[in-house]
């Protein structure tokens, strides 16, 4: 008869540090998750600032390379007005 408030007493004292045990993890477990969602948020951070450089990057590529079609186009046009203006000069020698 003895020994049944001894296990009583016990079990409560192993039910007690089974819940200690458990708030203890879940504690570590939600600071563990909390660290990686930091890490993840500064990860998103830097992924984004370096996507807006790229994104610059390529707005300054395609501005150089309009700029560059445009005096390609012009020098073709350029080109092709003194062929036009040749061709002229000897048809008219021509007749």
């Amino acid at each position: 008869m003895n020994q049944l408030p001894r296990m009583c007493v016990l079990l409560g004292v192993l039910a007690a540090l089974a819940f200690i045990a458990t708030a203890i993890s879940f504690i570590l477990l939600v600071w563990r998750i909390s660290l990686g969602m930091k890490g993840h948020a500064a990860a998103e951070q830097r992924r984004l600032k370096y996507q807006e450089r790229v994104v610059t990057m390529l707005r300054d590529y395609i501005d150089t390379q309009r700029h560059t079609n445009d005096q390609l186009w012009m020098a073709l046009q350029v080109h092709a007005d003194r062929l036009n203006r040749m061709r002229g000069e000897q048809t008219e020698l021509r007749n």
